[in-house]
């Protein structure tokens, strides 16, 4: 190892100054700032997952804004050639009487599952971060059984979203929140480019988290698969048919490990259809959803009409949001002899709720599709709610056998 103990307190001298930065940032409530705030003095390494710039330094900053904190950020090159023991000697020096750790993109570490373990055992009150989305499912449930708490935090929801402009709920602000999105500095600052602010977003990630953390050794693969599927939102497709479009480079399985990456990496997530037969759910086609409708437009501006898209991107982030997980209670359902159904959702062996999302249910053509599918549908769930969420429009309709389905606008179904 190197000994470079004077230069490591440099750099986390300049993390202490961008810690401190944070304070002077505009500051929205967020709906998991209770549960944080309850949970810092619990014997728990407390772990908070997101997307990049969702906010889950600001919000670390604010809960803890009246305690002693070592902040420490992993996103440093030269971490990689030292162990941890020397950067917490090193950050110790400068923090002396720190009661709360916070290490920031923690997963960036070697051995990082080690080091908290062994931080844990030492008695240190530990909040950490990841921008990974593998990090919050499987690696930190396997590392840190018991001992830790997971926190999700996505882009702001259209309730926070309404709590930080002090807007009302309807169509006219539900439209605003699905053209800008939710990313904080996007919201935050009005007078940004947001569109420019996104792209560069979007293409960092792609940098710094999928083509170098990753090795990938022909990035343009990488960037064709993932514009195939952003403009390909909502819409079935699977590797085999961005690979054929992609006339066959990468082969299909590349582009499988591709989207694997890209979902890790927080951009963009896919459903898969409902089935009984595991096989089936795996070898289905998939429904690609952004991890932010600012997104949506940022990327697709001037090329397609989106709100149709956004809205159904929205009502699969408000029910991610709610604690759902897709291949585990989120599906997407196709009846035989009818439209897919946007949404099925699962409790265990139960299929509580029906979900289609429609912009315009204006017209008796309209009605009738999305009845004919719900019909349909309920005949294999019959004990599922059934739910159109519109753009704003409410009420009720029946289907063939007389059940009703509740028409809900979007800016009531977003919480």
């Amino acid at each position: 190892m190197k000994s470079t103990s004077y230069s490591l307190q440099d750099i986390i001298a300049k993390h202490r100054e961008e810690f401190h930065s944070f304070r002077g940032l505009t500051y929205w409530p967020r709906t998991q700032e209770k549960l944080l705030t309850d949970s810092l003095d619990a014997q728990l390494i407390k772990v908070v997952i997101g997307p990049r710039r969702a906010g889950k330094s600001r919000l670390i900053q604010h809960v803890l804004q009246d305690r002693s904190v070592g902040y420490i950020n992993f996103e440093e090159e030269q971490f990689l050639d030292v162990s941890a023991d020397q950067i917490l000697d090193a950050a110790k020096q400068i923090y002396p009487s720190a009661t709360h750790w916070y290490f920031d993109e923690i997963q960036i570490f070697p051995q990082w599952e080690t080091v908290l373990n062994k931080l844990h055992r030492r008695g240190l009150n530990l909040i950490v971060t990841g921008s990974n989305a593998k990090l919050l499912s499987s690696e930190i449930a396997t590392a840190l059984t018991g001992r830790h708490l997971a926190i999700e935090l996505l882009p702001f929801s259209y309730g926070e979203f309404l709590g930080g402009t002090k807007q009302e709920r309807s169509w006219i602000s539900f439209q605003q929140y699905l053209e800008r999105g939710g990313f904080p500095e996007v919201l935050t600052s009005p007078t940004i480019d947001f569109k420019n602010y996104l792209r560069a977003l979007f293409d960092s990630t792609i940098l710094t988290d999928l083509v170098t953390r990753k090795s990938i050794r022909n990035p343009e693969y990488l960037k064709n698969t993932l514009s195939l599927l952003t403009n390909n939102v909502t819409a079935r497709t699977s590797a085999r048919a961005l690979s054929k479009a992609l006339k066959g480079v990468p082969s299909a399985a590349t582009v499988e490990k591709y989207i694997e990456y890209i979902q890790e990496a927080y951009l963009l997530e896919t459903t898969r259809p409902f089935s009984s037969k595991v096989k089936e759910r795996i070898q289905g086609e998939r429904k690609p959803y952004l991890i932010d409708t600012g997104l949506l437009t940022a990327l697709t501006a001037g090329v397609m009409p989106v709100l149709g898209k956004q809205l159904e991107n929205a009502v699969y982030l408000e029910l991610r949001r709610r604690g759902l997980k897709s291949d585990l209670s989120l599906f997407y359902y196709r009846p035989a002899g009818a439209q897919e159904v946007d949404f099925l959702v699962r409790d265990g062996h139960q299929t509580n709720e029906l979900i289609q999302v429609c912009l315009d249910m204006s017209s008796i053509e309209a009605q009738s599709r999305e009845m004919r599918s719900l019909s349909v549908a309920e005949v294999s769930h019959p004990d599922a709610k059934l739910t159109i969420v519109t753009a704003n429009e409410a009420g009720s309709l029946e289907t063939t056998s007389g059940k009703q389905i509740k028409l809900i606008p979007a800016y009531e179904f977003c919480r």
